[in-house]
C-alpha cells in the first residue's frame, strides 16, 4: 500500500505555521509506510505521530499528512473505536454526552432530522432513537465492519458525505471525536454547512490539547497520534465555528467511564513504555481531556 502525503496549512487562518514542531515524537513515521500501518490504530508502546506545528493563530496540527486515498485505505478495515473494549462503559460515556444535548432539545415528540458523521457503532445513534422516537436517522460510517451494527438503527447509512443528496437537510449534525480526524476541514465544513438547516445544530467531542494531561503527559499524551492530523482546544475551536458565522451555545468538559485496570495500564504504557496487566477492578467517571460543543447556526 502506498501513502502519500499533502502539505497543509493551518485550516483557520491558512497561515503557515513555524518550520520548528511544537511536539514531536519518539519516532517520526513518514519516510515508513509500514510504521505507519503497524501504529495507524490502538495505543502503543512507542507513541508515533507526525509532528504537530503551532500556528500563529494558536491552532495545532501537522503540516504533512496523508492524503485522501490514503486515509481511506487506512481506515476502512479497523475495529470499532471504542478504545477500552467495553461497551457497557462506552454507552454509559455517550449517555452522558447525550444528557448535554438534552438540556438544549427539549421537544422529545419533534420530528427531528438527525445525521452522524462517523457513527462507528451506532450507540449514540442507539441512545437518541430511544429520546426521539419520531427522529429521521442517518448516519455516515466508511469502516465496513461497522455497517452491520449500525444496520439495528437505520437503514440510511452513507460512506461519505458526497453521496448524501445535498437537497437533504438536518437539523442536528453529530461527529463524536470525529472533527480532530478530519485533514480537510474547511472543505468538508463546508459540505456539512450545506445539510444543516437554517437553524440547525452542530453537536461534538473532541479532545482538548491544552488540557492538563498534555501537560503532564508531554509528547507522550496518548492524543497525539497518526489518526489526528489537528488537535482543538476552547478558543481554537471557537475561533473555527466563527469563521462560519456559528453561535456557540456551550463548550463543556466531558466526563469518561473507564475501568481503573485500563487507565492503569494506560499510564504505565505511556509514561514508562511498560505493559502491564491490571485487572479491570471497578469503573469511575473522569473528566480527563475532552470537552463536548453544541453550536447553533446563524
Amino acid at each position: 500500500m502506498m501513502i502519500n502525503f499533502e502539505k497543509r496549512n493551518c485550516p483557520i487562518c491558512k497561515d503557515i505555521a513555524l518550520d520548528i514542531p511544537e511536539i514531536n515524537p519518539d519516532i517520526d513515521p513518514r519516510s515508513n509506510e509500514e510504521v505507519i500501518k503497524k501504529y495507524w490504530a490502538g495505543f502503543h508502546k512507542d507513541n508515533v505521530f507526525f509532528p504537530y506545528h503551532r500556528c500563529k493563530c494558536g491552532f495545532l496540527f501537522n503540516k504533512e499528512f496523508p492524503d485522501q486515498q490514503s486515509l481511506q485505505k487506512l481506515y476502512s478495515d479497523e475495529k470499532d473505536n471504542v478504545i477500552h473494549g467495553d461497551l457497557d462503559l462506552d454507552l454509559k460515556t455517550k449517555k452522558y454526552y447525550l444528557r448535554q444535548l438534552n438540556l438544549h432539545l427539549t421537544d422529545i415528540e419533534k420530528k427531528y432530522s438527525i445525521l452522524e458523521i462517523g457513527a462507528d457503532n451506532g450507540n449514540f445513534l442507539k441512545l437518541l432513537k430511544k429520546i426521539y422516537k419520531n427522529s429521521d436517522i442517518y448516519a455516515i460510517e466508511p469502516n465496513l465492519n461497522m455497517k452491520k451494527e449500525l444496520g439495528v438503527v437505520t437503514k440510511n447509512i452513507f460512506n461519505s458525505i458526497d453521496e448524501i443528496n445535498k437537497i437533504q437537510k438536518f437539523d442536528i449534525i453529530i461527529g463524536i471525536h470525529v472533527f480532530d480526524h478530519i485533514p480537510n476541514l474547511n472543505e468538508y465544513f463546508m459540505k456539512l454547512n450545506e445539510l444543516l438547516n437554517s437553524s440547525g445544530f452542530i453537536f461534538g467531542v473532541v479532545h482538548d490539547e491544552k488540557s492538563l494531561m498534555p501537560r503532564i503527559f508531554k509528547h507522550r499524551w496518548p492524543i497525539y497520534r497518526l489518526q489526528h492530523p489537528h488537535l482543538f482546544n476552547h478558543i481554537s475551536l471557537n475561533r473555527f465555528f466563527s469563521k462560519y458565522n456559528f453561535k456557540k451555545i456551550f463548550i463543556k468538559k466531558t466526563k469518561n467511564f473507564f475501568n481503573i485496570g485500563y487507565l492503569v495500564n494506560q499510564l504505565f504504557l505511556s509514561l514508562f513504555k511498560l505493559k502491564i496487566r491490571m485487572p479491570n477492578l471497578f469503573s469511575v467517571g473522569l473528566k480527563l481531556g475532552n470537552f463536548c460543543f453544541l453550536y447553533k447556526k446563524k
